[in-house]
């Protein structure tokens, strides 16, 4: 009896509780005091006879939503969204109070589908199928912004998928190959434009070089000349200093020779005395009363000339009118 008692006990208690999983958080209501504050940590909670446990996962969960909307051009198109999102633990009494544990179905799914509805319809095909990224970013924003207050945060937006009009998915494949051939051909212009451009300014580099080398030459020619031109002057003065120095020396030296000649000649006059003079004098006598010439001693240019008759084949030695005279065979 005791046993059966205790286990009915066990099970009233049992019946009187709950458990709250991990990753997921819970607010106990109770008839007295009606929802609570505090927010309950995963494990066994008891509830009372007339309580209940208000269950939150509170990880991130992914909704996924296919709704068919229409483009910029009002054309019909299907896609396939996706919303992370989960509770602010902090706020699961306010979520709680004010929206309830089905806070998906009240709030972000209605307000997600509108605003992707709201933002492909600002867009065109092209950009649906070229924009992934900018169209999930914007609907995104939408989103946080619709929801703002609502106790959810909204993680991300991510667009799945776009289902197409067969027709204008063709037409779109044919635009996307075409617009895809004018970047290539795009590319291969701006490529063979780039090529050349290189081209140009690696000729333009080696024109320059080759300007430089001769200007470098030119200029090296140039000093060359003049180091030549001053070689040549300076040489050139050089030859006139010689000249110059030559000249000197010359009339120099002509200086002395006649320096030393005057000084000969000087030297001789002085050797030669009146006596020697008088030598010489009677030594031409002696010479040419040898060869039998006549010689008179004294002025005889005023005798008259009768005094003097002349011998056949005879020249007298004295002429009154114009002096001593020798033999016509004695003349030299």
């Amino acid at each position: 009896m005791k046993q059966l008692l205790f286990l009915t006990l066990a099970f009233a208690l049992s019946a009187c509780g709950a458990t709250i999983e991990p990753g997921h958080r819970g607010l106990l209501f109770t008839r007295d005091g009606g929802l609570l504050h505090s927010v309950l940590e995963p494990g066994r909670h008891y509830t009372g006879f007339f309580g209940r446990l208000d269950d939150f996962d509170v990880t991130y969960t992914t909704r996924q939503e296919e709704m068919t909307t229409t483009s910029q051009e009002g054309l019909h198109v299907t896609i396939h969204v996706s919303v992370i999102f989960r509770p602010v633990v902090s706020e699961l009494y306010e979520l709680d109070t004010e929206i309830g544990p089905q806070y998906y179905e009240e709030v972000i799914g209605p307000e997600f589908r509108s605003a992707a509805r709201g933002v492909f319809a600002r867009h065109s095909y092209m950009d649906i199928a070229k924009q992934n990224e900018a169209i999930e970013n914007e609907v995104e924003t939408d989103l946080r912004r619709r929801t703002a207050g609502k106790h959810v945060e909204i993680t991300s937006v991510t667009l799945e998928g776009v289902s197409y009009a067969p027709e204008i998915a063709k037409a779109i494949q044919d635009k996307l190959v075409g617009e895809q051939d004018t970047a290539r051909q795009k590319v291969l212009l701006d490529n063979d434009a780039l090529r050349r451009k290189l081209e140009l300014e690696h000729e333009a580099e080696r024109e320059k070089l080759k300007a430089e080398a001769e200007l470098r030459e030119a200029t090296r020619r140039v000093e060359v000349a003049k180091a030549q031109a001053e070689l040549d002057r300076v040489m050139a003065a050089t030859a006139a200093e010689i000249k110059v120095v030559r000249a000197k020396a010359d009339a120099e030296e002509m200086t002395l020779l006649a320096t030393a000649k005057s000084a000969m000649k000087k030297a001789e006059a002085q050797a030669l005395t009146p006596l020697m003079v008088m030598i010489k004098g009677y030594e031409a006598l002696a010479q040419l009363g040898q060869n039998g010439a006549t010689v008179y001693l004294g002025d005889f240019s005023h005798v008259p000339a009768f005094l003097f008759p002349k011998a056949p084949g005879f020249s007298p030695a004295f002429d009154p009118t114009k002096g001593a005279t020798a033999p016509e065979g004695k003349r030299k």
